[in-house]
């Protein structure tokens, strides 16, 4: 049976690729966080228990890792992507599916860090995976993920207020997004504002 460190060791890990990753890509560290709370509240909403609902706080916290092994310039840039530079970008998923594969007890985190960029209509990455095929921590990281890229400023565009997000992910609702992960993230959000951006 697979052995976990005590809490304190797994938090430090946790924070040793999060100093990395924002060490190559300012602001990541915060991001993860942010997206850790979103995802968790959503995932107790739904049921998620236990040690599922540590895991997910794992895999959210970690889920843009890979970023860690891109060249950082085009996501420091301001603008588009190039066709090759978004193909470079998707594939953080892989990317960091390898690093955390090289931590036994961060490996059951893998499926939902590897798959939190599919969509519900299967035309996401890096698989296609559609509906409930998607492991479901991944498709609750995926609409926190996505709350949070749209209400901060990113490198396209400046971030869409709280509202205007709201109407984004019920807009994608049965779209890029699995509609009863929606929900719950709607039922949880107003009270998982983090406390600083």
């Amino acid at each position: 049976m697979r052995k976990l460190p005590d809490p304190e060791e797994r938090n430090d890990q946790l924070r040793s690729f999060l100093e990395i990753l924002e060490k190559r890509v300012p602001g990541e560290a915060a991001h993860a966080e942010r997206v850790a709370v979103y995802a968790t509240a959503t995932g107790f909403e739904m049921g998620v228990k236990g040690e599922k609902l540590f895991q997910l706080r794992y895999a959210a916290t970690l889920h843009d890792v890979g970023k860690t092994s891109l060249d950082p310039g085009p996501l420091l840039r301001l603008g588009p992507l190039s066709k090759a530079e978004r193909k470079q970008m998707q594939a953080h998923v892989t990317l960091a599916e390898a690093l955390v594969d090289a931590i036994d007890w961060l490996r059951p985190c893998i499926p939902a860090i590897r798959h939190h960029h599919e969509r519900w209509d299967g035309q996401g990455y890096p698989d296609g995976l559609e509906g409930e095929k998607i492991p479901l921590d991944a498709r609750i990281i995926g609409v926190a993920e996505a709350y949070d890229a749209m209400t901060l400023l990113s490198t396209s565009k400046e971030g869409l207020s709280e509202d205007q997000a709201v109407e984004e992910l019920l807009h994608e609702s049965g779209g890029q997004f699995d509609p009863l992960v929606v929900q719950a993230f709607l039922k949880v959000r107003p009270v998982i504002q983090p406390i600083s951006a």
